[in-house]
């Protein structure tokens, strides 16, 4: 079964080939220089102190709410160039991301599903051309798969007053890594509502306080304000809202550029995995369908990919059933379900790559 514990791809053994895989994916799509780069090493050389008067006018900008990233390439920034000093942080959040997928989708699907999961977020689009650019997408992409394995496997299973403290405190780090971490929270919310009893009123209450106080006190400290940075959504390009509620069609065009092959295996793979599963699942879909939904500017493939936690492994067990399925028509037998499940991945990895390669190939 695709969900099993020694599946076939069981030779492969453990998270260790898809971390691999992610750190050649990472080094080939190395600080991609993207629209508010300049921003982020400009925060690098104001956090050193040797900005510009131009460059120093970069405390006004909404990246400032965005600390984390530029604060842990300082050290590197004094052993290579600010560009590679964010995007060797970068890396190490992409590898992460890739780990935390692995274990996210094992605890929910099984090894076969962790194996094929962690591939496909390491090879996916966003994930090329964002992961170790010189922004925070990538890193926001790993914060989240962490945050939700610890909510999931350590915060649900303890529920103690220590473990409710250190999620609020990684929530809060997580949203100043990049606000839509915000996603973690609105997950807890469902999570509370919907599974009663896995956490007491106290507890979602001091995980809220600590979670939100961090980024707010922060923002305070620099003199910016999350809804400050909403209104600026509003006002970009043109007046108004521009999400997903007014572009219905760019919206699902978005979702197509993010997963693009994994999409019709998700699909398939939402009417077969067990109740529990599914349960979770939709509670993450429908957590970032929140945010994706009140983001203000249009619709993009980079914030569509915030859905991943759901549905890579629904892509992945789609991928797992459609091999068990071909292996067994006619003319199509001949083909082993091992060699099928390769070549349905392979396919997917080439094609990202290919999409990506003119645009995001970039080796440090």
């Amino acid at each position: 079964m695709a969900g099993s514990k020694q599946g076939v791809l069981g030779a492969f053994g453990t998270w260790k080939v898809p971390v691999l895989f992610a750190l050649s994916e990472g080094l080939t799509h190395f600080g991609i220089w993207l629209g508010d780069s300049s921003g982020y090493v400009n925060i690098v050389k104001l956090i050193r102190g040797i900005a510009n008067a131009e460059e120093a006018r970069v405390f006004q900008w909404h990246g400032m709410l965005r600390p984390v990233v530029p604060f842990l390439a300082v050290p590197f920034s004094y052993l290579v160039d600010y560009r590679d000093a964010i995007a060797v942080v970068n890396l190490g959040f992409f590898l992460l991301g890739t780990l935390f997928t692995y274990l996210l989708a094992r605890e929910l699907l099984g090894n076969d599903v962790a194996f094929i999961s962690a591939v496909c977020f390491a090879s996916a689009v966003p994930s090329l051309a964002f992961g170790t650019a010189v922004l925070t997408d990538g890193p926001g992409y790993a914060v989240q798969a962490i945050l939700l394995y610890f909510v999931l496997h350590v915060l649900e299973e303890k529920r103690d007053t220590c473990t409710s403290v250190l999620a609020g405190v990684l929530i809060g780090i997580g949203i100043l890594v990049k606000e839509t971490t915000f996603i973690v929270l609105i997950f807890l919310v469902f999570r509370f509502f919907l599974r009663r009893g896995r956490l007491r009123i106290p507890q979602m209450m001091l995980i809220a306080i600590i979670g939100i106080g961090i980024p707010m006190g922060w923002a305070q400290l620099i003199g910016q304000s999350y809804l400050g940075f909403y209104g600026e959504g509003l006002a970009y390009r043109s007046p108004g809202y521009k999400g997903a509620l007014v572009h219905p069609t760019l919206f699902a065009l978005s979702a197509v550029y993010a997963f693009y092959l994994c999409l019709p295996f998700a699909f398939m793979a939402f009417f077969m995995i067990n109740d529990d599963a599914f349960k979770t699942i939709c509670e993450i879909l429908v957590s970032a369908g929140v945010l994706l939904v009140l983001w203000p500017t249009s619709p993009e493939s980079r914030f569509t990919f915030l859905t991943f936690p759901a549905v890579l492994p629904l892509a992945a067990y789609g991928m797992c059933q459609a091999s068990q399925i071909l292996c067994k028509r006619p003319w199509l037998k001949m083909i082993s379900e091992k060699s099928w499940l390769t070549l349905l991945l392979m396919a997917t990895v080439f094609y990202t790559n290919i999409v990506t390669f003119r645009l995001y190939f970039r080796t440090p």
